[in-house]
C-alpha cells in the first residue's frame, strides 16, 4: 500500500466579486425581457383594440352560462342552440315522427332526435364536424335518430 502526498494549497484566492456578477447578470436579463416585451406589444398592438372589450368577450367566452331552452318547441331549442353556433341553419323541417331535420348552407343534412338528450346531440354533431375538418372531409348527413350515429361524407 502506497501512500501518495495530495499536494496542500498554499493559496486561493477568494471570490468577492461572484455575487455582484450574477445580480448584474440578472439585472441586464431583467431589463432586455422588458425592451423586448415592450418592442413587441408596441410592434403587434392592433389600431383598434380594446383592453375592456377584449376583457368582455374573454369573460362571455370562459362563462359556463347555459342557454335556456325551457318553454321553446324542440325546433326552436335547436335553432337556438345549433345556428350560428355549430352550423349556418338554411331551413329546419319537423317530422310527424318526433325528429327534426336541418339543411345547412354546405347542403348538409342533420336529423335530430327528440328522444335523446339535445344538448349531447349537439356536442356530438360539433365533435364530428370538427373531425371531419380536420381530416379535410365534408359531412353530407348526420342522422341522430337510431341508437347508432348514421354519418355520410361527400
Amino acid at each position: 500500500m502506497s501512500r501518495e502526498k495530495i499536494p496542500v494549497k498554499v493559496f486561493s484566492a477568494a471570490k468577492i466579486h461572484a455575487k455582484i456578477r450574477i445580480t448584474r447578470l440578472t439585472a441586464e436579463v431583467a431589463i432586455l425581457l422588458v425592451v423586448l416585451v415592450g418592442t413587441a406589444i408596441t410592434l403587434f398592438w392592433p389600431s383598434n383594440f380594446s383592453l375592456q372589450q377584449t376583457f368582455e368577450n374573454l369573460k362571455t367566452a370562459l362563462s359556463l352560462e347555459k342557454v335556456e331552452t325551457r318553454g321553446l318547441s324542440f325546433e326552436d331549442q335547436v335553432r337556438v342552440l345549433v345556428d350560428g353556433k355549430v352550423i349556418d341553419v338554411v331551413s329546419i323541417e319537423k317530422s310527424p315522427h318526433g325528429y327534426v331535420t336541418i339543411k345547412d348552407k354546405n347542403e348538409s343534412v342533420v336529423i335530430f332526435s327528440s328522444g335523446k338528450e339535445l344538448e349531447t346531440q349537439v356536442r356530438t354533431l360539433q365533435t364530428l364536424l370538427t373531425k371531419a375538418k380536420i381530416e379535410k372531409r365534408v359531412v353530407s348527413l348526420v342522422d341522430f335518430r337510431f341508437e347508432k350515429l348514421v354519418v355520410r361524407y361527400k
